[in-house]
């Protein structure tokens, strides 16, 4: 189920169709849900949804806002992906104000192998890797389909491997850092 690339993770969560959601979902393998939520918080980002604590070579979810308060800055994923590492980081409502497509990125061993444009995601440049490129070249997908999102989201996941999201598996408004948990803005809700 991929319907959250159109609303944005926690509007999703909460069943909510048209709500400005500027948050970001992070799936991670090879590292612990600990480690990123506290290199998610080093970077002034502090996670505040996330699924089960992946299980070794299984996929994990992290859910958090895509700035803060002082912070407009992009963060270096790269730091968040060691080696033996694998992220993919979707970003579902880039600039809520300019209406812009979706972004999605892949991330192994600390080096970015694929940015996604879902306004151009065929496109390959210099500072633009994208593995993915042939694959959605390939997959004929029609940008003026209203379901065009939901579609390059699905192929993504399924060429990664990620499985879909749980509305009952998503932890809303704790963080899991130091081994433990710490309360953040939120009351925690198991939905």
């Amino acid at each position: 189920m991929t319907s959250w690339i159109d609303c944005g993770v926690m509007a999703w969560v909460e069943e909510e169709r048209y709500r400005e959601d500027e948050t970001v979902l992070v799936y991670f393998k090879g590292t612990s849900l600990a480690a990123m939520a506290e290199g998610l918080s080093a970077q002034q980002r502090p996670p505040f949804a996330y699924g089960n604590d992946p299980a070794p070579g299984d996929w994990g979810v992290i859910v958090h806002h895509m700035f803060n308060r002082d912070d407009y800055d992009e963060i270096d994923y790269r730091e968040l992906c060691p080696q033996g590492a694998e992220l993919t980081v979707f970003v579902p409502n880039p600039c809520v104000a300019k209406a812009h497509g979706p972004k999605a990125y892949h991330y192994k061993d600390g080096q970015i192998s694929s940015c996604i444009d879902y306004e151009n995601p065929e496109y390959v440049g210099e500072y633009w890797p994208n593995k993915m490129a042939p694959l959605i070249t390939a997959a004929g997908l029609d940008h003026q389909n209203e379901t065009y999102e939901e579609q390059l989201t699905q192929l993504v996941c399924d060429h990664l491997g990620l499985p879909a999201l749980d509305r009952n598996t998503i932890t809303v408004g704790v963080c899991v850092a130091n081994g433990g948990t710490r309360s953040v803005l939120f009351s925690g809700v198991r939905r």
